[in-house]
């Protein structure tokens, strides 16, 4: 079966953004854990929050491996929805068009 090459492009294009999105979030973490380094050692919180910390990110990027891993053993029933939909939006606005 041949595979609708635009469904291969939006896979691509969203496991970028949920990478962006994991890179994005352990920089935020990082640079807050470095900003409130002095708060968390003085309210002798540091081991805690690294270890908090830590817990966050490595399921929330866990959890983004496992769906992109999700989303590319099922990408053809995934995004063939959306691509059905968009062809008769498509569709609809040049019949409209013809007609107007």
């Amino acid at each position: 079966m041949n595979q609708d090459p635009r469904i291969s492009a939006m896979f691509r294009r969203d496991s970028a953004a949920a990478i962006f999105a994991v890179v994005a979030v352990w920089l935020i973490y990082g640079f807050t854990f470095w900003s409130m380094w002095k708060a968390f050692d003085g309210a002798h919180l540091l081991l805690p929050m690294a270890i908090l910390g830590a817990i966050v990110l490595f399921l929330n990027t866990a959890s983004t491996f496992a769906m992109i891993r999700h989303y590319s053993e099922d990408k053809t029933a995934i995004y063939g929805t959306d691509i059905y939909y968009l062809d008769q939006i498509r569709k609809a606005r040049q019949h409209k068009g013809a007609t107007e």
